[in-house]
């Protein structure tokens, strides 16, 4: 279903960054902002059987003063890369996951009024032949002005839709990569770098890539518990997301695992996302200035670490899996050897010197005595 094909023709391929980045597929539930509009909820997610359909309405907030004209269309959406950012195709580039022919708008221009909300409906009538399985797609409303007669789109916020047809639902994952990274090492580059096993400091970046090979979107989500070289399992080592029950974040707590993809964020069919934690140390619960509680790192890591992955998703558990790291402190270490050395070469200098110093005063002694008996 195309909606205004003289504003979207030339438009193939859009990443929209603002508002959408932060949706399922990016993990985040917030609502979409552009300028001075706010769309919510940000996400839909849908199970419908093959014919049935699905109504839903989308809330458009106007914060300026003045009225809001937008223009809605509809776009699928797959995923690009690997760090969980969505990929929106608009024409006639459909996918076995398409979801926009299906998506039906009753309206084709839409006015806000100023600093006022508009509630927009919107239908999905999935076919009686749809493949089962997940499909995907977003609608867009576009602000719009006037320039010598011709529509000009002056950027684009939306939310997205998931959903799940009944039938031959396939729900398969794996996990293809469960290493330690130095931190700061982005998603998209974890399939390509050279894992490390030896480090000087926290954090520590522990990175899950999971690969959807089923015929639907799946959520996965796990603990990664952390033990010493005596086995002992190690507490307040992460920091785990809250949400209320709608996706909207409320805050964090102290745990005694690291969450992997505590935020929810989907991975697609026929694609691979990677999950980044940290293990930033120790954690404590303080007031700031502001009396809000927060929670800091503080420690220092020494020795050989366990980090054991338990990671799940829908119904199914997978098998664990484990890896081994170091943390060497050699800013802390270094000195301390060199203070070591130089102490050890003053103690050595000393027992050298005293022991000349004795011999030197028994020679005396025996020179003096030699001296007398002559």
């Amino acid at each position: 279903m195309k909606i205004f094909p003289s504003v979207s023709k030339n438009l193939a391929y859009l990443v929209i960054s603002t508002g959408l980045a932060a949706f399922g597929i990016a993990g985040h539930v917030l609502p979409a902002v552009a300028a001075n509009i706010t769309v919510s909820p940000p996400k839909f997610e849908f199970s419908v059987d093959k014919g049935g359909r699905v109504n839903g309405a989308i809330t458009i907030t106007n914060g300026d003063a003045e009225p809001l004209v937008l223009i809605p269309s509809i776009a699928d959406f797959t995923a690009q890369g690997e760090a969980g950012k969505p990929a929106f195709v608009e024409g006639d580039d459909a996918s076995a996951f398409s979801l926009s022919s299906w998506i039906a708008l009753p309206v084709e221009a839409i006015t806000v009024p100023p600093s006022g909300q508009l509630e927009i409906p919107f239908s999905v009538a999935v076919p009686e032949n749809a493949e089962a399985g997940g499909h995907f797609g977003t609608i867009f409303f576009s602000p719009v002005t006037e320039q010598s007669g011709t529509i000009a789109v002056q950027q684009k916020v939306g939310v997205l839709l998931l959903v799940r047809v009944a039938g031959e639902v396939r729900e398969a994952g794996e996990v293809t990569i469960f290493k330690a990274f130095p931190a700061g090492t982005e998603a998209e580059a974890v399939s390509q770098a050279k894992p490390r096993s030896i480090f000087s400091e926290f954090p520590v970046s522990i990175a899950v890539r999971f690969t959807n090979t089923g015929n639907v979107h799946l959520k996965p989500s796990g603990t990664i518990t952390l033990s010493n070289m005596f086995g002992t399992e190690l507490v307040r080592v992460g920091e785990e997301i809250t949400q209320t029950p709608s996706g909207a974040i409320t805050g964090s707590t102290l745990v005694h695992y690291v969450p992997v993809n505590d935020t929810g964020g989907n991975v697609l069919p026929n694609s691979s996302r990677v999950f980044l934690s940290e293990w930033k140390g120790y954690g404590s619960h303080i007031l700031n200035q502001s009396g809000e509680r927060e929670i800091i790192w503080k420690g220092i890591g020494f020795g050989r670490y366990t980090a054991e992955l338990n990671l799940s998703y829908g119904d199914a558990k997978l098998p664990s899996q484990t890896i081994h790291f170091w943390i060497i402190p050699w800013m802390i270490i270094l000195p301390s050897l060199f203070g070591l050395a130089v102490l050890v070469s003053l103690i050595t200098f000393w027992r050298r010197h005293s022991r000349e110093r004795l011999k030197q005063a028994l020679r005396e002694e025996l020179e003096a005595e030699q001296r007398m008996e002559n």
